[in-house]
């Protein structure tokens, strides 16, 4: 796909399009970080979404449709994930009126704004440490995960497994995110859903990851569970340390999840 020739023909689209006020490039394009695999994530602003979402005419025209994922993404707004054979773009469709308060928090390209709103009202958003409670509702929900993921590999259940420690997983990459912003700033980019982790992850912590997963067998997929909250306890108890926050009694958790694993006879 040629992107150039894709986005030069959309923006072109939208400029003659009275319902689209904006259109604004963000991810990896507008950062200048793209590989040969990277997609192009265009945000379209427009008076009346409903028209653009029930038309699949403005995208179509782009390629050839491979498959195309429909999100209504609740409490965000809806977006098209279009495949192209060679290419991909992740439209997202957002009223115009909400312009006044969207923020980036990383680099974006104007393509089109009609009504001069984005570049006068779009700065960089200041980040901001997470607070004590949200410190502790992520490790909640981690641990949550791990109970879970414990008593599904006792229970042979090797696909409730993997989908317990794919939401551990989640709550360990938040905990990550956060060690690094504690410790090296908050200017600091750790990205989104892990994307660049070879350049921005700390090699340590890269390679404890590596004991982070496993095979559907129980006892491969009980060294990675230990392996997990290991490093989720000791990246937790860092940011707790750094912000002094109350301290979690991890190891009364990972007592329980020791009793768990304990019923399986080849977990040990």
């Amino acid at each position: 796909m040629d992107y150039e020739k894709v986005i030069d023909v959309l923006t072109k689209w939208a400029q003659n399009n009275d319902n689209v006020r904006a259109l604004v490039l963000t991810g990896s394009a507008a950062a200048h970080e793209t590989h040969p695999l990277s997609d192009r994530d265009i945000e379209i602003y427009a008076t009346d979404p409903a028209p653009l979402l029930a038309d699949d005419s403005w995208w179509d025209q782009l390629g050839d449709v491979l498959v195309v994922e429909r999100l209504e993404t609740p409490n965000w707004h809806p977006a098209r994930l279009v495949y192209y054979i060679g290419g991909k773009l992740d439209l997202t469709v957002i009223r115009a009126d909400t312009l006044p308060i969207i923020r980036y928090e990383r680099p974006f390209t104007v393509l089109v704004d009609k009504d001069g709103l984005v570049e006068s009202r779009h700065l960089t958003a200041v980040a901001s440490l997470p607070a004590e409670a949200t410190v502790e509702e992520q490790v909640n929900w981690g641990y949550a995960a791990a109970l879970m993921c414990a008593k599904a590999i006792v229970r042979d259940e090797p696909w409730s497994t993997k989908i317990r420690d794919l939401d551990l997983k989640a709550a360990l990459l938040t905990i990550i995110e956060w060690d690094h912003q504690v410790r090296h700033g908050l200017d600091y980019d750790v990205r989104f859903l892990g994307s660049h982790m070879r350049q921005w992850m700390d090699p340590d912590i890269q390679q404890a990851l590596e004991q982070c997963w496993g095979h559907f067998n129980a006892t491969d997929s009980t060294k990675a569970l230990r392996a997990s909250i290991a490093l989720f306890a000791a990246l937790s108890t860092r940011i707790t340390d750094a912000l002094s926050y109350q301290p979690f009694d991890h190891d009364r958790v990972h007592r329980e999840i020791d009793a768990i694993l304990a019923l399986h006879p080849d977990a040990n």
